[in-house]
């Protein structure tokens, strides 16, 4: 077993039951994680744009980054709506009030906005999955909800992870034709086939056996839900491929030792369960 290889599994034999005790946790610890991944993912983007010669205001951002699941946590999406129109305003003021004019404050309230929307507020999409805003009966059984929500929130996580999985296994075996060249050359147009697979059995059988009691969508519902998850999937590991290019670096940071950084972790993630949220909320 190679080195990395083994840093990838110690990472893993760690973090991914960690993630599922917070998410089964639910309310404020589960919050906090996500104001943590969102704190830590900012910081990695800040620190990117700084290596591209961009100023952001790296703090205020961490830390609107942070509070963002907290405020819809606590106010639901119209709050975190008058959150997001707040930001929008504080950041041009405090950039203009703290960046000198030749480090371009304008840009720097633009790029700092961008990525605590882009990680925050992405994440915090995640709160209507687990915490029962959609599906789940909130007169149900303390124990039972728990455990749905969690189950909820882990089905478009899962389905990345299998097509991201399916991807990489198939596009090594078959891949020939790159997907996006100009993005990520080693991304092929049969590992996103493959994923795409992949992410429509999961959708079929993940609720068939692990959420039978709340997931009323017909089958076509069922597959298009997998469709849109798995293809924002896929477009957002390309986004962050574009980012990284774009900034010159292999990883968003060293964090996860053999995994690269938090957002390289959550690439996908950040596009797939809004997705999800969005499908439900329209659909379900």
């Amino acid at each position: 077993m190679s080195p990395n290889l083994r840093k990838r599994l110690a990472v893993a034999g760690v973090g991914v039951p960690l993630c599922a005790l917070v998410t089964y946790a639910g309310g404020a610890v589960f919050v906090t994680g996500l104001g943590a991944a969102a704190a830590l993912g900012y910081r990695e983007f800040a620190a990117m744009m700084r290596d591209t010669g961009t100023r952001v205001l790296a703090l205020p951002g961490a830390v609107a980054a942070f509070l963002f699941p907290f405020v819809v946590f606590a106010g639901g999406l119209e709050g975190g709506g008058f959150y997001a129109a707040g930001l929008m305003l504080a950041f041009p003021a405090l950039a203009l009030a703290t960046v000198d004019l030749s480090e371009r404050p304008i840009r720097a309230a633009a790029c700092t906005t961008f990525g605590v929307f882009y990680i925050g507020g992405l994440l915090a999409l995640s709160l209507p999955l687990r915490e029962g805003g959609l599906l789940l009966q909130a007169d149900g059984d303390a124990n039972a909800g728990r455990m749905a929500g969690t189950l909820l929130f882990l089905f478009p996580v899962v389905i990345t992870w299998l097509a991201d999985t399916a991807a990489y296994v198939g596009g090594r075996a078959l891949g020939k034709r790159p997907l996006a060249p100009r993005v990520s050359p080693n991304k092929t147009v049969a590992g996103a086939v493959c994923a795409l697979l992949a992410g429509l059995a999961t959708a079929v059988l993940y609720p068939r056996f692990l959420l039978p009691e709340i997931w009323s969508l017909d089958l076509a519902f069922t597959l298009a839900f997998g469709l849109v998850v798995t293809g924002f999937a896929v477009v957002g590991d390309l986004a962050e491929s574009a980012l990284k290019r774009e900034c010159g670096v292999k990883d968003s940071s060293g964090l996860l030792p053999g995994h690269g950084g938090v957002l390289d972790r959550l690439d996908s993630i950040l596009w797939a369960v809004p997705a999800a949220f969005l499908f439900l909320f329209l659909f379900a």
